[in-house]
């Protein structure tokens, strides 16, 4: 079993946090060898689930067979608290040579100060040891360069409950369904009353759920047009207003989450990421899915093509201050690399369109409803746009889209409201 770090210990009062334990080699190495022919140990930061340790386990197992020399010590931290132990251990120099981030957020603000190292050597055309993944890198570059390489990404789905509309007497959702659409397909499926009511729809009270409507449009929360983002805010509160999806109020009275929610087997259609996939099959081989569901793209704007998706990505970084600059780019480029994505693909949704990456994805599924199209054959929009402000403007989309949400605004003038409040807070 590798040695997996215990995750960081503050100590001194500037809570530097520094990766302990792990055997580098190095120091031990007698002074006349050279450098070329030490041993290196990568000093490798990540948040810790028992999914990503085995995971990792494997990718390191994998890549240091095939570098000799080269050795992966990893350090964990708590899932909640990692990019905060991230960020202190980045800016307070302590030793790590690689990480992954956990948000697009962190990926901003870390690496356009100066704390990951600039990766452009590895984003050339002629590289085709990541040209699986190549499609990703202009949207992850930060002024002009790129900062991480991607390993993960999820894009958005429609899921729904065949058995209830089976029951219902209505078609499956189509795969190049509208927004308009799906709201009436919504509120047709909708039934009953009480403990005994059917709902048509169920989205996490994320504002991507409406926001997308723009984005799918080619539009940009920091445009100076921002009537794209209106009809997606209306849509969406349609959907709760009609009765077919609950309120904003309803869940968090309730606590409700999609997948909780999706498993009573009284909502048709949920609209949430790719990973959900994954967590269906989970949940049947513990017992807990008791109906037929299937898979299909997300809705879309009139007169966009079917397919086009906000996607959002994970990525690896090198700090800029590594020991091992090198030999830690060599490692996560690995991870990226068809045959690193084809390990990644038997535990999270890997970043890789490689076709032999989506088979092995694909064997992962005991269900064949997993709809490999609506994952890897899609038009790419990003979820979150790569700028200053990435992290005010989610908040500020979050907080606005609410209050349109529980009535408090129109939906117009929340959208005013971004745009003014982006305005003011975002310099």
């Amino acid at each position: 079993m590798r040695n997996w770090l215990k995750p960081l210990i503050g100590i001194m009062a500037s809570a530097v946090l520094l990766a302990g334990c792990g055997s580098s080699k190095t120091d031990d190495t007698a002074g006349n060898t050279s450098a070329s022919e030490q041993a290196v140990a990568i000093k490798f930061m990540l948040w810790n689930d028992s999914a990503s340790e085995r995971m990792y386990d494997e990718l390191a197992q994998a890549f240091e067979a095939k570098n000799p020399g080269i050795t992966i010590d990893f350090t964990k931290s708590d899932a909640n608290t990692y990019s905060e132990r991230l960020t202190v251990t980045l800016t307070g120099g302590g030793e790590v040579d690689a990480f992954a981030f956990k948000s697009l957020d962190e990926y901003y603000k870390l690496a356009s100060s100066g704390r990951a190292l600039a990766l452009d050597d590895l984003a050339t055309a002629d590289n085709t040891e990541l040209s699986g993944v190549h499609s990703f890198f202009n949207d992850l570059k930060i002024n002009d360069s790129l900062y991480g390489l991607p390993f993960r990404s999820d894009g958005w789905a429609l899921y729904y409950n065949k058995d209830l509309f089976d029951q219902a007497g209505v078609a499956y959702p189509g795969d190049d369904l509208t927004w308009e659409q799906y709201v009436e397909l919504a509120k047709q499926m909708t039934s009953g009353s009480g403990q005994d009511k059917i709902y048509g729809s169920f989205m996490p009270d994320w504002p991507q759920t409406w926001y997308s409507y723009g984005q799918q449009l080619g539009s940009s929360l920091y445009s100076d047009n921002l009537t794209p983002y209106v009809e997606g805010l209306k849509l969406r509160k349609e959907l709760s207003e009609s009765g077919a999806q609950p309120s904003v109020a309803e869940n968090k009275a309730t606590n409700a989450h999609y997948r909780t929610a999706f498993l009573t087997g009284k909502y048709a259609m949920v609209v949430t990421g790719t990973w959900f996939p994954g967590m269906l099959e989970q949940d049947q081989k513990d017992n807990k899915l008791s109906f037929n569901w299937g898979m299909t793209y997300v809705p879309h704007p009139p007169g966009v093509q079917k397919g086009t998706t906000m996607t959002a990505v994970v990525v690896h970084a090198v700090n800029s201050d590594s020991k091992h600059p090198e030999e830690a780019k060599k490692w996560i480029s690995f991870i990226s690399s068809e045959e690193g994505q084809k390990i990644v693909a038997k535990y999270q949704t890997p970043a890789s369109a490689a076709d032999s990456v989506k088979d092995q994805y694909k064997a992962t599924f005991t269900n064949d409803a997993v709809n490999m199209d609506a994952i890897f054959n899609i038009t790419s929009v990003p979820e979150r746009e790569l700028r200053k402000g990435i992290t005010q403007m989610n908040a500020i989309a979050t907080e606005e889209g609410e209050l349109a949400l529980l009535g408090e605004l129109t939906p117009e003038e929340a959208i005013e409201n971004i745009k003014k409040r982006r305005d003011q807070e975002i310099q």
